[in-house]
């Protein structure tokens, strides 16, 4: 998916396989994310619906475990060129853990991230996995240059809700609507898109979500930020 200020990306989403008492996926909603952007991006540029326009990538994989997980983030993407990756975790969550089939502790899921130079950033939906303690041991071996997610327990539809708005505001800015027609301010960085997420989607700030970002001399993150916890 490409970033309207020229960064592409693609979003690579791993699902987990939920229990018997869910049957939900987010599978769809990306899909939908995916036409909404290819259609911000023709609107923006006077293209017809019959014009290639917004290249929104992405790709989906269901995993069970943290081998099955790993294969999938190792997979080689044909394609891609020069996009920046995203990887975006939909499963339950705990302290310190995710969890699909069988748990993968943040340890575990930092020996698998570490190798990896492609991603630039990697988003959770899940619950009460992303704080300061995970974002420092991913950020800390992992090379991504970010990391957002939830620190409490979310609601699927709410998360799934402020999920989409973040990934929509990334690709294509903020909407407005000037007198004679509809546009997208643009929205430079992730970490920018954070803030504004919690101006558009106030719950994100009930939902504890935040974007950790590295700084040369510290990790910092938006929700401590919005609190006025961070200078």
């Amino acid at each position: 998916m490409r970033e309207r200020n020229g960064v592409r990306y693609i979003i690579k989403v791993f699902e987990a396989q939920w229990d018997q008492h869910h049957d939900e996926t987010v599978k769809p909603f990306f899909g939908q994310l995916k036409r909404d952007a290819n259609e911000t991006y023709m609107r923006r540029n006077g293209a017809h619906q019959d014009t290639p326009g917004h290249d929104a990538l992405f790709s989906y994989v269901v995993f069970q475990n943290a081998e099955g997980l790993k294969d999938a983030l190792y997979r080689i993407d044909q394609g891609v060129d020069q996009r920046r990756k995203i990887a975006y975790f939909a499963c339950h969550g705990k302290r310190g853990v995710i969890s699909a089939v069988q748990d993968i502790s943040r340890r575990r899921l930092k020996n698998i991230l570490a190798p990896l130079t492609s991603y630039d950033g990697l988003y959770f939906g899940a619950c009460d996995f992303v704080n300061r303690k995970t974002a420092e041991v991913l950020l800390g071996g992992a090379q991504s240059t970010w990391i957002a997610g939830y620190e409490n327990w979310t609601p699927w539809l709410e998360g799934m809700l402020c999920d989409m708005m973040f990934f929509r505001l990334l690709l294509s800015g903020r909407f407005v609507r000037p007198k004679t027609n509809a546009r997208w301010e643009p929205i430079k960085r992730p970490d920018e898109v954070a803030r504004r997420l919690y101006e558009q989607f106030p719950q994100a700030v009930d939902l504890r979500f935040s974007l950790y970002y590295r700084k040369p001399d510290r990790i910092c993150s938006t929700l401590e930020e919005h609190f006025g916890k961070e200078s």
